[in-house]
Protein backbone atom coordinates (compact mmCIF):
# COMPACT_ATOMS: atom_id res chain seq x y z
CA UNK A 1 0.00 0.00 0.00
CA UNK A 2 2.81 2.42 0.86
CA UNK A 3 4.49 1.63 -2.44
CA UNK A 4 1.34 2.35 -4.39
CA UNK A 5 0.84 5.66 -2.61
CA UNK A 6 4.39 6.68 -3.46
CA UNK A 7 3.85 5.81 -7.11
CA UNK A 8 0.56 7.68 -7.26
CA UNK A 9 2.06 10.76 -5.62
CA UNK A 10 4.95 10.74 -8.07
CA UNK A 11 2.59 10.21 -10.97
CA UNK A 12 0.31 13.07 -9.99
CA UNK A 13 3.28 15.41 -9.64
CA UNK A 14 4.56 14.38 -13.06
CA UNK A 15 1.15 14.87 -14.66
CA UNK A 16 0.83 18.36 -13.16
CA UNK A 17 4.31 19.22 -14.37
CA UNK A 18 3.52 17.91 -17.83
CA UNK A 19 0.29 19.91 -17.98
CA UNK A 20 2.22 23.09 -17.20
CA UNK A 21 4.83 22.35 -19.83
CA UNK A 22 2.21 21.50 -22.44
CA UNK A 23 0.38 24.74 -21.72
CA UNK A 24 3.58 26.72 -22.29
CA UNK A 25 4.59 24.89 -25.47
CA UNK A 26 3.48 25.41 -29.02
CA UNK A 27 -0.02 24.18 -29.78
CA UNK A 28 -0.51 21.19 -32.05
CA UNK A 29 -2.84 21.56 -34.98
CA UNK A 30 -6.22 19.88 -35.18
CA UNK A 31 -9.05 19.53 -37.64
CA UNK A 32 -11.19 21.70 -35.37
CA UNK A 33 -9.00 24.75 -35.98
CA UNK A 34 -8.24 24.02 -39.60
CA UNK A 35 -4.51 23.80 -38.84
CA UNK A 36 -2.29 21.08 -40.18
CA UNK A 37 -2.29 18.05 -37.87
CA UNK A 38 0.97 16.90 -36.32
CA UNK A 39 2.62 13.85 -37.85
CA UNK A 40 2.21 10.51 -36.03
CA UNK A 41 5.30 8.39 -35.41
CA UNK A 42 4.41 4.70 -35.23
CA UNK A 43 6.56 2.55 -32.92
CA UNK A 44 6.71 -1.25 -33.10
CA UNK A 45 6.54 -3.13 -29.82
CA UNK A 46 6.79 -6.92 -29.56
CA UNK A 47 6.28 -9.61 -26.92
CA UNK A 48 5.73 -13.36 -26.77
CA UNK A 49 2.37 -13.49 -24.96
CA UNK A 50 -1.21 -13.83 -26.18
CA UNK A 51 -3.45 -10.82 -26.71
CA UNK A 52 -5.64 -11.71 -23.72
CA UNK A 53 -2.64 -11.87 -21.37
CA UNK A 54 -2.60 -9.20 -18.61
CA UNK A 55 0.71 -7.82 -19.86
CA UNK A 56 -0.64 -7.25 -23.38
CA UNK A 57 -3.72 -5.52 -22.01
CA UNK A 58 -1.50 -3.28 -19.88
CA UNK A 59 0.63 -2.46 -22.92
CA UNK A 60 -2.48 -1.50 -24.86
CA UNK A 61 -3.50 0.83 -22.05
CA UNK A 62 -0.01 2.31 -22.14
CA UNK A 63 -0.23 2.80 -25.90
CA UNK A 64 -3.57 4.60 -25.59
CA UNK A 65 -2.21 6.85 -22.84
CA UNK A 66 0.83 7.81 -24.90
CA UNK A 67 -1.22 8.53 -28.02
CA UNK A 68 -3.67 10.72 -26.11
CA UNK A 69 -1.07 12.58 -24.05
CA UNK A 70 1.27 13.33 -26.95
CA UNK A 71 -1.65 14.67 -29.02
CA UNK A 72 -1.27 11.78 -31.43
CA UNK A 73 2.43 12.30 -32.09
CA UNK A 74 3.27 8.74 -31.03
CA UNK A 75 1.37 5.54 -31.65
CA UNK A 76 2.54 2.13 -30.44
CA UNK A 77 1.58 -0.87 -32.56
CA UNK A 78 1.66 -4.07 -30.49
CA UNK A 79 2.85 -7.37 -31.97
CA UNK A 80 1.84 -10.27 -29.71
CA UNK A 81 2.48 -14.03 -29.85
CA UNK A 82 6.14 -13.78 -30.91
CA UNK A 83 5.14 -12.16 -34.22
CA UNK A 84 8.41 -10.21 -34.19
CA UNK A 85 10.38 -13.15 -32.79
CA UNK A 86 11.16 -14.74 -29.45
CA UNK A 87 12.45 -12.79 -26.48
CA UNK A 88 16.10 -13.07 -27.52
CA UNK A 89 15.17 -11.81 -31.00
CA UNK A 90 13.23 -8.90 -29.52
CA UNK A 91 16.07 -7.94 -27.21
CA UNK A 92 18.52 -7.92 -30.11
CA UNK A 93 16.04 -5.98 -32.24
CA UNK A 94 15.66 -3.24 -29.63
CA UNK A 95 19.43 -3.14 -29.14
CA UNK A 96 20.18 -2.62 -32.84
CA UNK A 97 17.08 -0.52 -33.54
CA UNK A 98 14.99 -2.82 -35.75
CA UNK A 99 12.36 -3.07 -32.98
CA UNK A 100 11.37 0.07 -31.07
CA UNK A 101 10.10 -1.49 -27.84
CA UNK A 102 9.61 -4.90 -26.26
CA UNK A 103 8.58 -6.66 -23.08
CA UNK A 104 10.88 -9.46 -21.99
CA UNK A 105 11.65 -11.56 -18.96
CA UNK A 106 14.89 -10.69 -17.20
CA UNK A 107 16.20 -14.24 -17.78
CA UNK A 108 16.95 -13.99 -21.52
CA UNK A 109 17.95 -10.35 -21.06
CA UNK A 110 20.74 -11.49 -18.71
CA UNK A 111 22.47 -13.09 -21.71
CA UNK A 112 22.93 -9.56 -23.06
CA UNK A 113 23.23 -7.84 -19.67
CA UNK A 114 25.25 -10.26 -17.48
CA UNK A 115 25.20 -7.75 -14.62
CA UNK A 116 21.61 -8.80 -13.81
CA UNK A 117 22.24 -12.56 -13.89
CA UNK A 118 21.85 -12.85 -10.10
CA UNK A 119 18.08 -12.31 -10.52
CA UNK A 120 17.75 -15.98 -11.50
CA UNK A 121 19.16 -17.37 -8.28
CA UNK A 122 16.70 -19.89 -6.80
CA UNK A 123 14.38 -18.79 -3.99
CA UNK A 124 15.87 -15.30 -4.04
CA UNK A 125 12.46 -13.63 -3.73
CA UNK A 126 10.33 -14.85 -0.84
CA UNK A 127 6.84 -13.58 -1.67
CA UNK A 128 4.93 -10.79 -3.41
CA UNK A 129 5.68 -8.26 -0.67
CA UNK A 130 9.37 -8.98 -1.12
CA UNK A 131 9.04 -8.63 -4.91
CA UNK A 132 7.33 -5.26 -4.45
CA UNK A 133 10.11 -4.01 -2.19
CA UNK A 134 12.85 -5.15 -4.56
CA UNK A 135 11.45 -4.40 -8.01
CA UNK A 136 8.51 -2.02 -7.80
CA UNK A 137 9.17 0.43 -4.98
CA UNK A 138 10.36 3.72 -6.45
CA UNK A 139 12.89 4.02 -3.62
CA UNK A 140 14.38 0.54 -4.05
CA UNK A 141 18.15 0.67 -4.63
CA UNK A 142 17.94 -2.74 -6.31
CA UNK A 143 15.40 -1.43 -8.83
CA UNK A 144 17.66 1.52 -9.61
CA UNK A 145 20.68 -0.77 -9.96
CA UNK A 146 18.89 -3.16 -12.33
CA UNK A 147 17.59 -0.38 -14.55
CA UNK A 148 20.99 1.31 -14.55
CA UNK A 149 22.77 -1.88 -15.59
CA UNK A 150 20.31 -2.47 -18.44
CA UNK A 151 20.60 1.12 -19.67
CA UNK A 152 24.40 0.87 -19.57
CA UNK A 153 24.13 -2.02 -22.05
CA UNK A 154 22.55 0.30 -24.63
CA UNK A 155 18.84 0.18 -23.81
CA UNK A 156 16.31 2.51 -22.24
CA UNK A 157 14.48 0.77 -19.41
CA UNK A 158 11.03 2.29 -19.06
CA UNK A 159 10.06 0.15 -16.08
CA UNK A 160 10.26 -3.26 -14.45
CA UNK A 161 7.10 -5.37 -14.42
CA UNK A 162 5.96 -8.65 -12.97
CA UNK A 163 6.18 -12.03 -14.63
CA UNK A 164 5.71 -14.05 -11.46
CA UNK A 165 6.71 -17.19 -9.56
CA UNK A 166 7.60 -20.28 -11.56
CA UNK A 167 5.98 -23.66 -10.76
CA UNK A 168 6.55 -27.25 -11.86
CA UNK A 169 4.23 -29.02 -14.33
CA UNK A 170 4.98 -32.71 -14.78
CA UNK A 171 3.76 -36.04 -16.09
CA UNK A 172 5.81 -37.83 -13.46
CA UNK A 173 4.12 -37.98 -10.07
CA UNK A 174 6.08 -35.79 -7.63
CA UNK A 175 4.82 -36.11 -4.08
CA UNK A 176 8.13 -35.46 -2.31
CA UNK A 177 11.46 -33.81 -3.03
CA UNK A 178 13.01 -37.25 -3.57
CA UNK A 179 10.72 -37.73 -6.59
CA UNK A 180 12.57 -34.97 -8.44
CA UNK A 181 15.54 -37.29 -8.94
CA UNK A 182 16.06 -37.99 -12.63
CA UNK A 183 13.11 -35.80 -13.69
CA UNK A 184 13.60 -34.76 -17.31
CA UNK A 185 12.61 -31.11 -17.19
CA UNK A 186 12.71 -28.37 -19.78
CA UNK A 187 14.28 -25.14 -18.55
CA UNK A 188 15.14 -21.81 -20.10
CA UNK A 189 18.61 -21.28 -21.55
CA UNK A 190 20.16 -20.04 -18.34
CA UNK A 191 23.05 -21.46 -16.32
CA UNK A 192 21.45 -20.79 -12.93
CA UNK A 193 18.26 -22.58 -13.96
CA UNK A 194 20.29 -25.62 -14.95
CA UNK A 195 22.24 -25.52 -11.69
CA UNK A 196 19.05 -25.23 -9.65
CA UNK A 197 17.49 -28.41 -11.01
CA UNK A 198 20.75 -30.31 -10.99
CA UNK A 199 21.08 -29.45 -7.28
CA UNK A 200 17.62 -30.94 -6.75
CA UNK A 201 18.61 -34.16 -8.53
CA UNK A 202 16.64 -33.56 -11.74
CA UNK A 203 17.90 -33.84 -15.32
CA UNK A 204 17.28 -30.40 -16.85
CA UNK A 205 17.55 -29.66 -20.56
CA UNK A 206 17.23 -26.39 -22.43
CA UNK A 207 14.80 -25.99 -25.31
CA UNK A 208 12.36 -23.44 -26.67
CA UNK A 209 8.88 -23.16 -25.19
CA UNK A 210 7.29 -24.44 -28.40
CA UNK A 211 9.57 -27.49 -28.40
CA UNK A 212 8.62 -28.13 -24.78
CA UNK A 213 4.96 -28.52 -25.69
CA UNK A 214 5.87 -31.14 -28.28
CA UNK A 215 8.25 -32.77 -25.81
CA UNK A 216 5.48 -33.16 -23.24
CA UNK A 217 3.16 -34.65 -25.86
CA UNK A 218 5.75 -37.12 -27.12
CA UNK A 219 7.24 -37.94 -23.72
CA UNK A 220 10.79 -36.82 -24.52
CA UNK A 221 10.58 -34.67 -21.38
CA UNK A 222 8.68 -35.29 -18.15
CA UNK A 223 8.10 -31.73 -17.08
CA UNK A 224 8.56 -28.02 -17.54
CA UNK A 225 8.53 -25.04 -15.21
CA UNK A 226 6.63 -21.83 -15.89
CA UNK A 227 4.13 -19.37 -14.43
CA UNK A 228 0.56 -20.52 -13.81
CA UNK A 229 -0.83 -17.97 -16.26
CA UNK A 230 1.53 -18.96 -19.06
CA UNK A 231 0.97 -22.68 -18.37
CA UNK A 232 -2.75 -22.28 -19.00
CA UNK A 233 -2.54 -19.72 -21.80
CA UNK A 234 -0.03 -21.78 -23.80
CA UNK A 235 -1.55 -25.20 -23.15
CA UNK A 236 1.24 -26.68 -21.03
CA UNK A 237 -1.03 -27.37 -18.07
CA UNK A 238 -3.30 -29.49 -20.28
CA UNK A 239 -0.36 -31.69 -21.29
CA UNK A 240 0.53 -32.83 -17.76
CA UNK A 241 -1.13 -34.75 -14.96
CA UNK A 242 0.68 -33.31 -11.92
CA UNK A 243 1.09 -29.76 -10.61
CA UNK A 244 3.83 -29.07 -8.08
CA UNK A 245 4.04 -25.72 -6.31
CA UNK A 246 7.67 -24.78 -5.83
CA UNK A 247 7.92 -20.98 -6.27
CA UNK A 248 11.53 -21.75 -7.14
CA UNK A 249 12.26 -18.57 -9.11
CA UNK A 250 10.51 -15.21 -9.26
CA UNK A 251 10.99 -13.76 -12.73
CA UNK A 252 10.92 -10.03 -13.25
CA UNK A 253 9.84 -8.56 -16.58
CA UNK A 254 11.41 -5.55 -18.26
CA UNK A 255 9.86 -2.98 -20.59
CA UNK A 256 12.63 -1.97 -22.99
CA UNK A 257 12.86 0.85 -25.49
CA UNK A 258 15.44 1.60 -28.16
CA UNK A 259 17.84 4.21 -26.81
CA UNK A 260 17.84 5.80 -30.25
CA UNK A 261 14.08 6.32 -30.13
CA UNK A 262 14.22 7.48 -26.51
CA UNK A 263 16.85 10.10 -27.29
CA UNK A 264 14.72 11.40 -30.17
CA UNK A 265 11.85 12.27 -27.81
CA UNK A 266 11.42 15.71 -26.30
CA UNK A 267 11.69 15.91 -22.49
CA UNK A 268 7.92 16.41 -22.34
CA UNK A 269 7.25 13.28 -24.40
CA UNK A 270 9.80 11.30 -22.41
CA UNK A 271 7.80 12.20 -19.29
CA UNK A 272 4.63 10.87 -20.92
CA UNK A 273 6.28 7.57 -21.83
CA UNK A 274 7.56 7.12 -18.29
CA UNK A 275 4.16 7.96 -16.78
CA UNK A 276 2.47 5.49 -19.14
CA UNK A 277 4.99 2.79 -18.25
CA UNK A 278 4.30 3.18 -14.52
CA UNK A 279 0.56 2.97 -15.12
CA UNK A 280 1.13 -0.18 -17.17
CA UNK A 281 3.29 -1.63 -14.41
CA UNK A 282 0.57 -1.15 -11.79
CA UNK A 283 -2.12 -2.55 -14.10
CA UNK A 284 -0.06 -5.56 -15.17
CA UNK A 285 1.06 -6.46 -11.66
CA UNK A 286 -2.42 -6.30 -10.17
CA UNK A 287 -4.13 -8.17 -13.00
CA UNK A 288 -1.38 -10.76 -13.32
CA UNK A 289 -1.47 -11.64 -9.62
CA UNK A 290 -5.24 -12.04 -9.73
CA UNK A 291 -4.99 -14.13 -12.90
CA UNK A 292 -2.20 -16.27 -11.45
CA UNK A 293 -4.34 -17.22 -8.45
CA UNK A 294 -7.39 -17.87 -10.64
CA UNK A 295 -5.35 -20.09 -12.96
CA UNK A 296 -3.87 -21.90 -9.97
CA UNK A 297 -7.37 -22.86 -8.84
CA UNK A 298 -8.32 -23.87 -12.38
CA UNK A 299 -5.22 -26.04 -12.74
CA UNK A 300 -5.80 -27.80 -9.42
CA UNK A 301 -9.55 -28.30 -9.79
CA UNK A 302 -9.94 -28.94 -13.50
CA UNK A 303 -6.71 -29.89 -15.25
CA UNK A 304 -4.41 -32.14 -13.22
CA UNK A 305 -4.75 -35.36 -11.26
CA UNK A 306 -2.58 -34.39 -8.30
CA UNK A 307 -1.41 -31.20 -6.60
CA UNK A 308 1.62 -31.06 -4.31
CA UNK A 309 3.32 -28.22 -2.46
CA UNK A 310 6.96 -29.04 -1.69
CA UNK A 311 8.67 -27.86 1.48
CA UNK A 312 10.27 -24.50 0.73
CA UNK A 313 12.81 -24.71 3.55
CA UNK A 314 14.16 -28.05 2.38
CA UNK A 315 14.32 -26.89 -1.22
CA UNK A 316 16.31 -23.80 -0.23
CA UNK A 317 18.78 -25.93 1.73
CA UNK A 318 19.30 -28.21 -1.27
CA UNK A 319 20.12 -25.35 -3.64
CA UNK A 320 22.63 -23.66 -1.33
CA UNK A 321 25.34 -25.10 -3.56
CA UNK A 322 24.17 -22.76 -6.34
CA UNK A 323 24.85 -19.77 -4.09
CA UNK A 324 28.16 -21.22 -2.92
CA UNK A 325 29.23 -21.55 -6.54
CA UNK A 326 28.64 -17.87 -7.26
CA UNK A 327 30.30 -15.70 -4.60
CA UNK A 328 30.30 -12.84 -7.12
CA UNK A 329 26.59 -12.40 -6.35
CA UNK A 330 26.97 -12.27 -2.56
CA UNK A 331 26.67 -8.49 -2.26
CA UNK A 332 23.48 -8.25 -4.31
CA UNK A 333 21.99 -11.26 -2.54
CA UNK A 334 22.62 -9.63 0.84
CA UNK A 335 20.97 -6.40 -0.29
CA UNK A 336 17.93 -8.25 -1.68
CA UNK A 337 17.53 -10.43 1.39
CA UNK A 338 17.62 -7.30 3.57
CA UNK A 339 14.42 -6.14 1.88
CA UNK A 340 12.48 -9.27 2.81
CA UNK A 341 9.70 -8.77 5.35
Amino acid sequence: MKMKKRWMAALMAAVMSLSFLTGCGSATGSSDTGSEESETTVLKMGHVYAEDYPMHIAMQEMSDYIYENTDGRYQIDLYANSTLGGESDLIEGVNIGTVDMCFTASTPLANTVPAISYLDLPFLIQDYDHADAVFFDAESPIRASIMGDIDAAGFKTLTLMENGFRQLFTNKDVQAIEDLKGLKIRVMENALHLELWEALGASPTTMSASEALTGLQQGTIDAMEVFNTAAVANGYAEMVSHYVETNHIYTCGVLLMSSRVWNSLSPEDQAVFEEAALLAMDSNNQELREADEAEREFIINDLVDTHTALNQGQLREMVQSVYDGHPEYDDMVEQIQALAG
